[in-house]
């Protein structure tokens, strides 16, 4: 789970979706009893298995176009033909997603010239940058630096960090999150604790770009951008996948970037300004764009090719109603090879994140066909490049094999917990749809609850394939096992996450480990197992809450069935 995208045109109704409140009791209209289903046994060795064989160091980390990829396909394809699904896309296991992979070399310093002195600052641990424009050669040349706050133009907020100055040809230092970063309450210009879409690093490039500057730095910060330097290290300085354009990015800006806070607070200092002060300044909707008197320069080389990865998509074909779906979606790619452990490990094994949801959809396909076909078709998406921004779902969801409209809904599986089993599970977006309901129904059954995400400051709402058909109007569902652990409360799940997260998560310590407990796995398994097998025997038709962005969406399409 990383990097997301998002078109223009959908920003600033997506903008609100961590904080948008609804009335459940205006949401009852229409809603068919939950049929009753039983768990078929739910095979412990597949998982297990399945997560082990994609973590292996001969699939290199999973990275889309290399021999990962090729292995990657070929045990997905032969796993799911042993499950007995059929081929998704005609007699075609596979959807083509064009992508373009732009690795960077020869990366120089970043140059900093002017105000108490000329500093530079070393790629990898104090800055990283990357191009999304398909040039051999990347020069920023003392370009004039100029720090524009959280980097946000909200027009249907009256808040525009652009107003009244011309970054056309500069280089933009951004701040991550956005400025309600740090409140306790879901009030605020932009939802309060939660993070809005103009919080994530991939808006603040996009309006950078629109804006016409020639670079954008972004500001780390550990607590906003919810991950520590050694995520966007190794993120960001190995290849980057990137969505083909009849432009080949030209419209993009030459380079995007991050700094250390304490590169940034030194540049800040050098240009006479008080880091600190100008961050809080940021978080007023007077603030406006500061000149910063001092100009950057970077270069770099771009290995540039282009291929067609691939989304693995299998089904059930439902024996009443065909032609209504119900969706199943992981992603089955990791970084590849990416900055080294002390140990000399450069493998992203991606165990956890993302083998674990891949292997579920085998075994899932397994119980699912012992179980006999349901009434709807099921779907069974393992898509691509989801590290590199949601590009396999955003490509399947823009190119659907099956319609949207005839989509019932689905269920996203994006990294399994290894804590064991939790009396909870965690929603992220929970109060958005009426999934939330059979969600709740598929609990009852092991006594378990379901709780809102406790940090939506993190903004995991954009950072999963659901977002992908959420903004297109697919009601999705993304539930993770929870952190109250029935061994050792809250306490205990928090730590075990919080070690993940800044030992394992995104680096080469994301291995499969033979001693992980699978107790949390299997219930949560069972979980995604209820929820969409009721969508697949049920005639209901969930919608988005009212009140909710996707709503009017969903709507519109549905009446076009």
């Amino acid at each position: 789970m990383q990097k997301k995208w998002l078109s223009l045109a959908l920003i600033p109704a997506l903008a609100l979706a961590s904080c948008v409140k609804v009335d459940d009791a205006n949401n009852a209209e229409n809603l068919a009893a939950l049929p009753e289903v039983a768990a078929p046994e739910l095979s412990l060795d597949t998982m297990r298995d399945i997560t082990k064989e994609l973590s292996l160091d001969s699939y290199e980390g999973r990275a889309p176009g290399t021999v990962g990829e090729e292995k990657t396909l070929a045990l997905l394809t032969k796993e799911f033909a042993e499950a007995g699904i059929e081929p998704g896309n005609g007699d075609s296991w596979f959807q083509d997603v064009p992508l373009v992979e732009i690795a960077a070399k020869n990366v120089s310093d970043l140059s900093i010239k002017g105000g108490t002195g000329d500093m530079s600052f070393q790629y990898g641990p104090e800055m990283v940058i990357t191009s999304y424009q398909e040039q051999a050669k990347i020069d920023v040349t003392d370009s004039e630096m100029v720090f524009v706050g959280y980097g946000i133009n909200a027009p249907e907020r009256e808040w525009n960090d652009y107003e009244g100055v011309d970054v056309k040809g500069k280089t933009v230092v951004i701040l991550v999150n956005d400025p309600d970063f740090g409140t306790e309450s879901l009030e605020g210009e932009f939802g309060g604790r939660a993070m809005t879409y103009y919080g994530r690093w991939t808006y603040k490039y996009e309006e950078a770009a629109r804006q016409g500057a020639a670079a954008a730095l972004i500001i780390h910060d550990t607590a906003p951008a919810a991950y520590g330097w050694n995520v966007v290290e190794s993120s960001w300085s190995g290849p980057q996948f990137y969505a083909q354009s009849a432009n080949g990015g030209s419209n993009q800006t030459k380079a995007n970037g991050w700094v250390q806070k304490d590169v940034a607070a030194k540049i800040f200092a050098s240009a006479g300004q008080d880091l600190d002060a100008m961050m809080t300044a940021a978080k007023d909707k007077a603030f406006k764009a500061v000149p910063l008197g001092v100009t950057a320069s970077m270069s770099f080389e771009n290995d540039i090719s282009k291929m067609n990865s691939k989304n693995v998509i299998g089904m059930i074909k439902g024996k009443t109603r065909p032609d209504e779906y119900v969706l199943y979606t992981a992603h089955w790619d990791h970084l590849g090879r990416c900055k080294p452990a002390p140990d000399g490990d450069d493998i992203c094994n991606g165990a956890v994140d993302n083998a674990t949801g891949t292997a579920a959809l085998v075994a899932l396909a397994e119980a699912h066909m012992k179980a006999g076909a349901p009434d709807r078709s099921i779907i069974f998406l393992a898509v691509t490049a989801e590290e590199s921004g949601l590009l396999g779902s955003k490509y399947y969801a823009e190119n659907p094999v099956y319609p949207l409209n005839k989509t019932v809904g689905g269920v996203n599986m994006d990294a399994f917990g290894m804590a064991g089993a939790a009396k909870n599970v965690v929603v992220v977006g929970k109060g958005k749809s009426q999934l939330d309901r059979y969600l709740e129904g598929a609990l009852q059954a092991d006594g378990r609850v379901a709780e809102a995400e406790p940090t939506p400051e993190k903004g995991f709402y954009y950072r999963s394939d659901h977002f992908s058909f959420a903004k297109l109007g697919v009601p999705m569902i993304y539930f993770e096992g929870g952190e109250d652990l029935v061994d050792g409360g809250r306490a205990a799940g928090e730590a075990i996450s919080q070690d993940y997260t800044e030992n394992r998560y995104h680096g080469p310590k994301d291995e499969f480990n033979p001693d992980w407990n699978w107790d949390g796995v299997m219930s949560d398994l069972k979980v995604y197992y209820t929820v969409a097998r009721m969508l697949a025997m049920t005639e209901d038709w969930p919608n988005w809450n009212d009140g909710d962005e996707f709503r009017d969406i969903r709507d519109k399409s549905r009446a076009e069935s």
